[in-house]
């Protein structure tokens, strides 16, 4: 089966990190984020992934251009204008000659769970569409799913207020797809969650709702992006440091992940947070709860609690940087009132 991955995002939300890098590039546990995708379709049995690039996403393109080691063939299919997931699904298709069933993912989402069991409800009740759903505690951020009790979507409530949400099921951002649903995507670019999803439902047609266990995240934010790579880590007890990266004996770094070339100096902490690669933070330097993107500098004797530092940023020595700071690539930070 044909897996149809949009890519086509701007990653906006997750700035300043994607000012220099695709999304699906970030480094989860310092592998890509859509190295997860690679490897879970991979598990499932899928042949072929299809990459529906945007524009200006040239350097997920060079990543991938050709291919990936492994059984899981990659495609890239670059659109030269904004298409939204509508769009993007119906030229991916196109593009391909994909003429059977197929599965949609977002690109920024982690998902580990068996596959088969939801292709299997799909087909043993011919159903048109099954959206993969997760349950959250707090789905007000999320586009929520109505399931009845023979797991038939019977309504969605976009971001619902806290508190209001008829469900705590969420769209997982994986759908099955029968390939005649192409042709009922309207035209231009749209987004099938708006448009295609709710049309079938009011016309009565068979979309499912498969409830799955196990870790999700959206990685759209920086918060939920921190959040996911602490589960993986607690979950899976990755190592927190990858290969050439250095930590003084005199510094601790507790739930974390290091980049490759990244340093620790004397004295220096690092907790709950996310440093990707050539990352300095020097004698005394404290980083709490932040991501520091790549090339990023800390001298000696800073504090970062919170923080989201763009690639090859400076943090000046003594600087304190307070939660919620966003500190855009090769700024240079010595105070809250830069």
């Amino acid at each position: 089966m044909d897996a149809i991955v949009l890519v086509g995002g701007q990653g906006t939300r997750l700035r300043p990190l994607t000012r220099t890098r695709h999304k699906s590039l970030v480094p989860v546990c310092n592998r890509p984020a859509i190295e997860y995708l690679f490897s879970w379709l991979e598990g499932n049995g899928f042949r072929r992934a299809v990459l529906a690039i945007g524009r200006y996403n040239d350097d997920l393109a060079d990543a991938y251009r050709a291919g990936r080691p492994g059984a899981l063939e990659v495609v890239l299919v670059e659109e030269t204008e904004r298409l939204e997931s509508g769009g993007g699904i119906r030229n991916a298709v196109h593009q391909t000659g994909i003429d059977r069933r197929f599965v949609v993912l977002n690109g920024d989402v982690f998902v580990d769970f068996d596959f088969a069991p939801a292709l299997r409800q799909h087909v043993e009740q011919g159903a048109d569409l099954t959206l993969a759903l997760h349950a959250e505690d707090d789905p007000s951020q999320y586009g929520v799913a109505v399931v009845d009790g023979n797991a038939r979507v019977t309504g969605f409530v976009e971001k619902p207020p806290p508190g209001t949400a008829p469900s705590n099921l969420v769209n997982a951002g994986v759908w099955i797809f029968e390939r005649g649903l192409v042709d009922e995507i309207p035209a231009g670019a749209v987004r099938v969650e708006e448009t295609l999803f709710p049309s079938l439902v009011a016309r009565q047609r068979t979309v499912l709702g498969y409830r799955f266990p196990g870790l999700w995240a959206d990685i759209g934010t920086p918060a939920r992006y921190l959040d996911l790579n602490r589960a993986l880590l607690e979950r899976d007890g990755l190592a927190v440091s990858a290969e050439g990266a250095s930590i003084d004996p005199t510094a601790r770094v507790n739930a974390s992940s290091l980049g490759p070339g990244a340093r620790v100096g004397p004295r220096a902490t690092v907790t709950n947070s996310v440093v990707w690669e050539r990352v300095s933070i020097e004698m005394g330097a404290s980083v709490e709860r932040s991501i520091l993107a790549d090339g990023v500098c800390v001298d000696a004797d800073a504090h970062i609690v919170g923080a989201v530092v763009g690639a090859g940023a400076t943090i000046a020595a003594g600087a304190t940087v307070p939660p919620g700071t966003l500190i855009e690539p090769g700024a240079r930070y010595d105070g809250p009132n830069d």
